[in-house]
This record gives C-alpha cells, structure tokens and sequence, in this order.
C-alpha cells in the first residue's frame, strides 16, 4: 500500500460519519429501553450514586441479529466496516477530539457542586482536555463514560464480523481466523455477561472523563484489538497443532485468571465489585490481590 492509497483511505467521508452516527444512535435508544438490571454504582464523595442499565448483551446480540437480518435481505452490507476500516478509523479520531473538545468546554463552565459534575480545572489545557474536568458528565440523560466504553467494545466485535465477513466472501477463511474470531467473541461475550461489574473498575469510578477515557474506548479499543483480523485477511498462517492447542490453552488460562482468585471461585470483577460498594475500594491488600490476577489474566491473552 503506497502512500497516497494509506492517506486516502484515511480520509473521512460522511458515509461513515453516518454509520458512526448510527451505531451511537441506536446504543442510545436500545440502551434507555431494552430491559437490563438497574446496577448502582459506588457512593460518591458527596454521598451520591449513578445507576447504570445493565443492558448490554442483550443490546449486542440484538444488533448482530438486526445486522444479519439485514445483510440477508440486502439491506446492509456484512463487509460495510471492513471496507471502510481506515475510514471509520479516521472518522471516530475526529469525533474523539471534538466530543472532548465539546466536554472540556462544558466543564470549564459548569458550576454544578455534586462529585459527578463539579469541574477540576487545573489552568492547564492540554492537561485537563486530556484527563478531563468532570467525573461523570452526561448528554440526554446518558452517562457519556460507560456509554462510550461499552459503544468500544461493541465496536470490536462489529469490526471482527464485518472482517469474517469479508474473508469468508474472498475464499480467505483459514484456522487461524476462526480461532481469532473465537477467542475474540468469547472474551467480548463474556464481557458483557458480566457488565454489571464494569461499574467499580477505576475508569468509571475514579477517572474524570477527558480525551484519554474518550480515544481508549472508541479508538484505541475496537481499533487496536483488531489488528489480528487484518492481518488474517491479507496473511494466510498454516497452524501447527501446536500452535492450536497452545492458543487455546492459554484462552482457558485466561478465563480462569479473570473468574477466580485464590480464595474464591467468584469471578475477579464481581470480587473487587463487592468491595467497592462503600465510600472506598476496599483495603490495599485486597486491591493488590485483584489487580494482579487481572494483570495476570490479561497477560495470557496476549
């Protein structure tokens, strides 16, 4: 790919601001009336919660159906996102940076008192655009932090099918890409399985909601996760049974590091859940202890 191809494809067009569009429109609407359970999240320095709509499995599995449903009668294209990959990355960058722009500009002007809305403005710009000014700052009623976070992970399995997609239409499917669409599908599954847990990590309950939070979940995450997917498409890899079974060995590692600890078959998530229900995440002990199964866990997914 020479260089006028990369940076032409780069270039944003509006059908893919429309597809961005879309996606985070009907997120927005599924997300405020499909059923899911009313999860509060951790008491706030000023005694105060957020509740969240746990909802987000059935959102996804309700999207992938529509979605097929839709490409089965012509409607949609199942290679849309793969066709556009460079596109929508470009796109979601610039709406990255304006959404924060936007945020950042609220905040300095917000005069709320309550700890999701109070604005920390150190004076420096580029700081405070980056980690953000406020904790929990909403649009229409939407928690924009826990929205985008979960539009991320959507995301990624939305590029991973689209790019499936492409591959099984080119005669290009291979062991190698059903064993990354596998694994993939399995961790984002799961991950929704346990939304509800999502709402004590460190993101949502400590992070003020800047450039940083805003590119991670929407670029960084279903962009970057993907790369695998790719380069399956453009690379055929003949797999060994070897290198079957080690990928898959180290999957169930994974699933194990993430669900237990060595003192409860509970998983990692609902554990430090539980200990962030009070005014604080709980002791430092028990914060190593979770942290360093989830670094663990993380690792051997690598």
């Amino acid at each position: 790919m020479d260089l006028y191809h990369l940076f032409n494809s780069l270039s944003p067009s509006w059908t893919s601001a429309a597809m961005l569009f879309g996606f985070f429109l009907y997120l927005a609407t599924v997300g405020s009336i499909l059923p899911g359970k009313l999860v509060p999240g951790v008491t706030l320095s000023d005694g105060t919660r957020l509740h969240y709509r746990c909802n987000g499995l059935l959102s996804l599995l309700l999207l992938v159906l529509l979605l097929g449903v839709g490409s089965q009668k012509n409607l949609v294209s199942p290679t849309a996102i793969a066709d556009r990959g460079l596109e929508l990355l470009s796109t979601t960058f610039i709406f990255s940076v304006l959404v924060t722009l936007m945020l950042y500009l609220i905040g300095c002007n917000s005069r709320a008192k309550s700890s999701s809305l109070k604005p920390h403005v150190s004076g420096n710009l580029i700081h405070d655009w980056w980690f953000g000014i406020q904790l929990n700052p909403e649009f229409m009623g939407i928690d924009l932090k826990f929205f985008f976070v979960r539009a991320g992970m959507m995301g990624w399995l939305l590029i991973n099918l689209s790019v499936l997609a492409k591959c099984i239409i080119e005669a290009k499917l291979s062991q190698s890409m059903i064993l990354y669409q596998l694994f993939c599908g399995l961790y984002i599954l799961d991950y929704f399985y346990y939304e509800e847990f999502m709402t004590s990590t460190w993101d949502i309950i400590a992070e003020r909601l800047g450039f940083m939070l805003v590119f991670g979940d929407l670029v960084f995450i279903p962009f970057t996760f993907s790369i695998q997917g790719w380069w399956l498409l453009s690379n055929k890899v003949r797999l060994t049974k070897t290198a079957i079974i080690l990928p898959i060995t180290l999957s169930l590692l994974d699933l194990a590091g993430l669900k237990g600890t060595p003192c409860s078959e509970e998983p990692i998530s609902k554990h430090m859940f539980k200990e962030s229900q009070g005014t604080h995440m709980g002791s430092p002990q028990k914060l190593l202890e979770v942290a360093c199964f989830w670094l663990l866990g993380h690792c051997t997914a690598l």
